[in-house]
């Protein structure tokens, strides 16, 4: 008797599941040195600032175009009115510029802690960050958190390239919390299994759903130098 027939999308969530298994036992020791390299002082608002600027100027925008965008940010000042240039990256809107000028200077920015004097869970971290930080929402709060806290980030971005492996959309769709939430349980399963957080899980899922090898986000100059180096050359 033959086996039941699975639908299309369950069956090509399978082969994705497999694919992906594959690829983080492969590259699992690789993406937590990434993750190593990329973690900044959180006490150093510059480099805290680095990965919520990075958010948000990744949100609906190609990667590489993204990384342009944040160097150039960094190269005319994060206070001044940029004159002309910007729009020349894909997916740099004006707003951009005003969000990643309004992001705060403050300790608002790294987890806090709970009334209770625990450390602030990270469901409640993002909550925070998407109504703070304009430019954020839940997946681009939960991208700046995970860059700031790359090794321990309980989050999971859910873009396009997510959305493709366990919602089967061909493009990025704006979803519920709900259904958000459920896909991200998914990736922390994932996760638990191989003994790391929910982020670098859902950055090696990105990664091998994308087909295009290991990206090392190592994008921020404060990753490899000091802060004061940076500025000097920026």
């Amino acid at each position: 008797m033959s086996a039941p027939r699975l639908p299309i999308l369950e069956k090509t969530l399978r082969a994705r599941q497999r694919m992906i298994h594959r690829y983080i036992d492969t590259h699992k020791v690789m993406y937590q040195e990434f993750a190593r390299f990329i973690t900044p002082d959180e006490h150093n608002y510059h480099a805290v600032w680095d990965r919520v600027a990075f958010a948000i100027l990744s949100a609906n925008a190609p990667f590489e175009a993204s990384v342009k965008a944040l160097h150039y940010a960094r190269a005319h000042g994060t206070h001044s009115r940029y004159v002309g240039g910007f729009d020349q990256f894909a997916g740099m809107v004006p707003a951009k510029l005003d969000y990643i000028q309004a992001i705060p200077n403050d300790d608002s920015l790294i987890r806090g802690q709970a009334e209770d004097g625990t450390t602030e869970s990270w469901l409640a971290y993002r909550v925070r960050l998407a109504k703070k930080i304009k430019g954020l929402g839940w997946t681009k709060a939960s991208f700046a958190a995970s860059l700031i806290y790359p090794l321990e980030s309980d989050l999971a971005c859910i873009d396009t390239h997510v959305q493709k492996v366990y919602l089967g959309h061909s493009k990025w769709q704006r979803i519920s919390q709900e259904t958000y939430l459920l896909v991200e349980a998914r990736v922390r399963k994932i996760a638990h299994t191989y003994g790391i957080n929910t982020f670098l899980a859902q950055w090696m899922i990105w990664d091998c759903a994308r087909g295009q090898g290991p990206n090392n986000h190592a994008i921020f100059p404060g990753s490899h130098k000091t802060e004061s180096e940076l500025w000097r050359e920026w």
